[in-house]
């Protein structure tokens, strides 16, 4: 008999230490891998909720940007570390559903190696042209470009500003030159240089060129109006019905990483993203907001996996 109570006090204690470890989650600093350069979308989005997480989960949130072969690099890097919740990443259109069809040696699986933890927003990107080019729209655009070929630059392979034209050329039946770029601003400037014809830009970016005569407005890859431009129509409303693309950011995290620990930072994403100056912040920047629990960022990331591996496999795109 005082065996048996002896075994039971133990497994009840075993019960409570564990509950307490899943309750004490986090005990030290989380690092957020930002797989993309300083000051881009991702990155800006991991300090907005970063700020607020600090003081809701009550430990230093660490922004750690690492950028390279547009997001591989970053993602490679959370690989190394343990499945426990205190290195997670910021997630975008390019790393989680383009580059494993794209680039020719990806070392991971961005379904099976990662798991969500939460979509933060998505953002419309901005269509814009030379002054020389004499298109005041899609349709004329798409007209100008079946007559003579034309040069686009985007800040690399890849992410929304990449793939997203290689979709435009595809509904168009349009063939146009990449000119691939290490950011965005080399790529802004030359096309301000007129060195290159057109390209989808950061609107946040390129408004300021558009309204100094720099650039050309013609549409937002969205299916709606930008809150940022909303006299700027969409690519769908002004000549290509149908197309709708626009890149996104949320926080996943290595596979494997105890359920309970993803529900906490999802929750806790979900709050901070929800302050008013953190909304504010966001809609101020063009983006719209689109949190939830995991599993609809899971099923959203698949939706995206697969469709960008059709275009990719439809435009026989490949980087080395």
């Amino acid at each position: 008999m005082k065996r048996r109570w002896i075994l039971a006090a133990a497994g009840s204690l075993a019960v409570a230490s564990a509950a307490r470890a899943q309750e004490a989650y986090p005990t030290k600093p989380i690092r957020i891998i930002v797989p993309t350069a300083a000051g881009g979308a991702s990155d800006i989005t991991a300090r907005l909720i970063a700020a607020k997480l600090e003081k809701s989960l009550g430990q230093p949130i660490v922004v750690d940007p690492r950028p390279g072969a547009n997001g591989n690099i970053g993602a490679e890097l959370v690989l190394k570390e343990p499945a426990d919740g205190y290195t997670v990443m910021m997630g975008h259109i390019g790393v989680m559903s383009v580059n494993v069809h794209l680039y020719k040696d990806v070392s991971f699986d961005p379904l099976k190696d990662f798991t969500p933890v939460a979509q933060v927003v998505s953002y419309s990107n901005l269509l814009v042209v030379h002054p020389s080019v004499p298109a005041r729209n899609v349709k004329e655009l798409i007209d100008h470009a079946k007559t003579r070929k034309l040069n686009y630059g985007s800040p690399g392979y890849g992410g929304s500003l990449h793939i997203g034209m290689e979709l435009f050329k595809l509904m168009a039946e349009v063939d146009m030159e990449h000119v691939a770029y290490k950011g965005a601003a080399p790529a802004l400037a030359d096309l301000v240089a007129g060195h290159i014809q057109l390209s989808f830009s950061d609107p946040l970016a390129t408004l300021q060129m558009v309204r100094s005569g720099g650039v050309r407005a013609l549409a937002v890859s969205g299916a709606r109006r930008s809150s940022v431009a909303p006299d700027i129509p969409t690519v769908a409303e002004s000549g290509l019905p149908g197309y709708d693309v626009q890149g996104w950011v949320g926080v996943v995290a290595r596979a494997g990483t105890p359920a309970d620990r993803i529900a906490r930072l999802n929750e806790h994403i979900n709050r901070a993203v929800a302050m008013p100056d953190v909304t504010k912040a966001f809609i101020d920047g063009g983006a719209d907001i689109n949190t939830g629990p995991p599993e609809q960022f899971g099923a959203f990331i698949r939706r995206e996996y697969e469709r960008w591996g059709d275009v990719v496999k439809r435009a026989k795109l490949k980087v080395d």
